[in-house]
């Protein structure tokens, strides 16, 4: 693929190409002549999106510089941006610290703080970020560069609108207004004009000042100029393509597709399809607002057929990527198609809009957990046909629109339609309401008319449908703050839904496998920590929940001391286990880097889970079941509860039974040997078995409240 990332795509603009090209000449000798033709080709290499290639090539160009001698300041800020181009941001910000580690000319101090701070926004520390901006302004400032400078401060906009800090926003927009008439005289104008007057467009709709609008249209005709006179088309398209954008807003429709068509025409000509995409997207908004459906459904078509072809050129790791750029894409079509379906004058072509919908929704869970694990192929190859479902099993889509919730049904080979009018701001003001009053005991029963609450709006109308269908078992495929509350909790005024129902949760049945488990021949891996380490609480509870899987089950166990990293790595990926049950703390994040197990001598991340479990792919042998009986989200993190909700994914495992938040070590221990005694027995699946072991504690005096036994989900496979 032939483009760059970068500000394109409104993410963080380096803007280092001019000031590299300014930096002084080295001695004539030999090893500077190919140090400086090594750099000149990697930079080449870079322009045409071989990252990996250009980042071998100023490998060799550093070491030609630390034999000779030589200032290694600029290819090390090179190496820093392609890394952080690639997503690898420790050896960027490694690189960055060896920079600044020495005394460096206030240039290169301004350009090195730039990419440290673009990485700490995109590894979500908003307050370290800010201040490195800050500080790489001070330097850029101090240093006369005006292209760094405004580098830095679209940079830091950019971080502020992400994180909806609106004030600090304002403070930045008016110290880059007054710049803003003389950016056409810098060396990259016609870059940093496109950036800015993108900026500019993202804080007006955040604050409805239309102001700063007019001030973005400035800019872009000033781009459209110039990149026409330099003949760069690529820039043309996105300095014509923003105008469009903006007219369409205006409800100018005319203009605004006039504009998009010739943007989206010189993007294709140029091969730019992560561009032409986002032109595509809005010509399909433009024809739904003229009410031109049919138009409308086929633009939105083609603008996600051409953002398969860059999508995973999109992936830098940061949280705002996927929310921003691609989400928003398959929210607009799915709103499309659910609203036709709804005004269908015949069942059949209302069915034809329900399985399209279904199938841009399954195509949107699989790029939201590429975009989280920051890996395409997190997401098997295989699909299920939803038709392959077992009858008395109803497949419920909720979907979260900004004035509705939208739930699919799938019993059989007919989907159902139910609505229900909500802002998408109540809904999540009520979920986490519901989650906060679940974890913790507050000594009433609010939890319970929060619960209500969500029945009213999520299954109250789906409850005459599951009857006629005899349906005993509801695998949902949460939205948004959906994820973070369990369904099994939610309360009908005389009882739970888990009591009614089995209940499972999967990122997307296209995920799924449905293959029952072989109890009769299930062996197990148990292991985890007891001894409070590394600054972590102890878990009294854990011996006993290892002593009853070896005495039951013949479990093999780690604890404490053996439970090593190495050790676990070893055992993980052993193909003598069908079921692995790991009891220690466990944390999912907003960040996956940052999600983890813990072991005695250090933590079991995401991506080493992948690599141990995983491994077995390669044979087939599957693991069946992993459990984490110990893990956590944040209230409110729907993006931490994805990452829970994708660890059997990750992990290679058909399912996996985890918690949302942390209970007492005596209640682990009760729901954990019933489940497993309950599936050893044969004749209930996992998602049975659980039911069960959830109904055993709500019926015991000591731990009936939600809190005890609400955060164990299911996720995956039921069977």
């Amino acid at each position: 693929m032939v483009f760059q990332v970068g500000w394109i795509l409104g993410f963080f603009f380096l803007g280092l190409s001019q000031a590299f090209s300014a930096a002084p000449a080295s001695p004539p000798n030999t090893d500077s002549v190919l140090r400086n033709d090594l750099v000149a080709e990697a930079r080449a290499f870079r322009d045409q999106g071989y990252r990996a290639q250009a980042v071998e090539l100023l490998q060799q160009a550093e070491a030609l510089s630390e034999r000779g001698g030589e200032n290694q300041s600029e290819t090390g800020l090179l190496l820093a941006q392609l890394h952080f181009e690639l997503g690898n941001y420790p050896p960027s910000l490694e690189r960055i610290s060896r920079i600044l580690d020495q005394s460096q000319p206030k240039r290169i101090e301004a350009q090195a703080l730039n990419i440290r701070a673009t990485v700490q926004s995109i590894l979500n520390s908003p307050k370290e970020a800010a201040e490195t901006f800050a500080q790489a302004y001070a330097a850029s400032a101090k240093s006369g560069d005006r292209s760094m400078t405004m580098t830095i401060l679209a940079n830091h906009l950019r971080h502020e609108l992400d994180n909806k800090n609106l004030k600090k926003a304002l403070g930045i927009v008016e110290q880059i207004l007054p710049r803003s008439a003389t950016i056409g005289l810098l060396p990259d104008s016609v870059e940093i004009q496109i950036s800015i007057a993108d900026l500019l467009i993202r804080f007006s709709d955040q604050t409805g000042l239309g102001q700063y609008s007019r001030h973005a249209l400035v800019l872009l005709k000033q781009a459209e100029s110039t990149a026409k006179e330099q003949g760069r088309v690529r820039l043309q398209s996105y300095a014509i393509g923003h105008q469009g954008r903006l007219l369409i807003d205006q409800s100018k429709l005319e203009d605004g597709i006039q504009k998009l068509t010739t943007a989206n025409f010189l993007a294709n000509t140029s091969r730019s399809f992560e561009s032409a995409y986002l032109w595509q997207w809005q010509l399909a908004r433009a024809y739904r607002k003229q009410g031109k459906t049919d138009e409308a459904i086929a633009g939105y078509q083609t603008a996600i057929t051409t953002l398969e072809k860059v999508r995973t050129e999109l992936i830098n790791g940061s949280p705002f990527t996927f929310p921003q750029k691609v989400q928003p894409l398959f929210a607009e079509f799915s709103d499309l198609l659910l609203t036709a379906a709804s005004e269908a004058k015949t069942a059949a072509n209302q069915q034809a809009f329900l399985n399209e919908v279904q199938m841009v929704l399954e195509q949107a869970k699989s790029a939201e957990l590429q975009d989280y694990f920051q890996n395409d192929c997190v997401v098997p190859d295989q699909a299920v046909d939803l038709k392959l479902v077992e009858a008395a099993t109803a497949v419920l889509y909720p979907v979260i629109l900004a004035d509705r919730l939208e739930i699919l049904v799938n019993i059989g080979d007919e989907v159902h339609q139910f609505i229900h009018q909500i802002e998408a701001s109540d809904l999540e003001q009520l979920a986490n309401d519901f989650r906060y009053n679940l974890e913790i005991d507050q000594g009433d029963d609010e939890y319970k008319a929060l619960g209500e609450e969500l029945y009213d709006i999520v299954f109250a109308d789906l409850e005459s449908l599951f009857q006629a269908n005899s349906v005993e078992t509801l695998l949902v495929i949460p939205d948004g703050i959906l994820r973070t509350i369990p369904f099994a909790a939610i309360y009908d005024g005389e009882q739970y839904m888990i009591e009614k129902y089995a209940i499972a949760t999967t990122p997307g049945i296209s995920l799924t496998f449905p293959k029952p488990l072989d109890a009769e021949d299930a062996s197990f891996f148990a292991g985890g920590i007891s001894h409070a380490v590394q600054g972590f609480s102890g878990l009294p509870g854990v011996p006993s929940e290892l002593d009853k899987l070896e005495d039951q089950h013949g479990a093999k166990i780690l604890h404490n001391e053996a439970f090593q990293l190495s050790t676990i790595e070893t055992q993980l990926g052993s193909e003598d286990y069908s079921i692995v049950h790991i009891a220690t703390h466990g944390h999912f994040d907003s960040n996956p880097q940052q999600s983890y197990l813990l072991t005695y001598d250090g933590k079991l991340t995401m991506d080493l889970l992948e690599q141990s479990i995983g491994s077995r792919r390669q044979t087939g042998n599957t693991l069946d079941l992993l459990v984490l009986s110990a893990c956590e989200t944040a209230v409110g993190d729907n993006r931490a509860a994805l990452g829970l909700a994708g660890v059997a994914l990750k992990a290679g495992a058909r399912s996996a039974v985890a918690t949302l938040w942390q209970i007492s070590d005596a209640a682990t221990v009760l729901i954990v040997g019933s489940f497993y005694e309950y599936t050893s027995k044969g004749n209930r699946n996992k998602a049975e078995a659980l039911r069960s072991a959830q109904t055993e504690l709500i019926n015991s005096e000591r731990f009936s409240h939600p809190s005890d036994w609400a955060p164990f989900l299911l996720i995956g496979n039921w069977l």
